[in-house]
């Protein structure tokens, strides 16, 4: 089965566009106050409203208020919450109307065992992997990774860039991979960075 590609931090109906061409699969928008890709709920609404059907749309939370995150499920019409927090299972379970993605920070040589113990405590439908500093250091042990998705769903984050997704796929054999600074110029979403992303997961065998 083809890896399915996830672009996150989508702030422009330009980029969205560009990744819907490319058949990316899911897009993320993300509501932590503290990103620099924080999107307002009315921005997303305005580009959501453009997006063609067969687009997954995720909202990406941290730690946030329960009641803010299922208002917006109904206001966007969100298919998954994405939550990179210390968010625990019982919270997990007062989400409505969502399916539920959880991300585990990791270090890149991280413990298959005790990772695996701790994703045993959630009911979710993907676990996305990211390194424990957004947007620095390595990339996760991709065979250790592989170890995880043989067990669990796994989306793959973290350091991803065209160049060297597709050995990511090969070796670690995740769900689906999920990038944005990979796919950013100086903070930005670029275009031809997207479709080359895309193509080059889309093209792998």
């Amino acid at each position: 089965m083809k890896a399915k590609v996830k672009i996150c931090g989508i702030k422009t109906i330009e980029a969205a566009q560009a990744a819907f061409d490319a058949g990316v699969d899911f897009l993320g928008f993300n509501f932590v106050p503290a990103s620099k890709r924080l999107i307002s709920a009315e921005t997303a609404k305005l580009i959501i409203d453009e997006l063609p059907k067969g687009i997954f749309k995720v909202g990406v939370f941290m730690n946030a208020d329960i009641v803010d995150i299922n208002n917006l499920i109904n206001i966007l019409k969100l298919d998954y919450v994405q939550l990179h927090g210390s968010e625990q299972a019982e919270y997990l379970s007062l989400i409505k109307g969502a399916k539920i993605i959880k991300t585990f920070s990791l270090s890149a040589d991280f413990d298959v065992a005790k990772t695996l113990e701790k994703m045993k405590k959630y009911k979710v439908d993907y676990f996305l992997l990211d390194r424990e500093k957004q947007g620095k250091g390595e990339l996760l042990n991709l065979d250790k990774v592989c170890k995880l998705a043989t067990t669990f769903p796994i989306i793959l984050s973290g350091g991803l860039t065209s160049e060297n997704v597709k050995e990511a796929v090969r070796v670690a054999q995740p769900y689906a991979v999920d990038v944005a600074t990979g796919v950013e110029t100086e903070g930005k979403k670029d275009i031809e960075k997207i479709k080359k992303f895309i193509r080059e997961v889309k093209q792998y065998e």
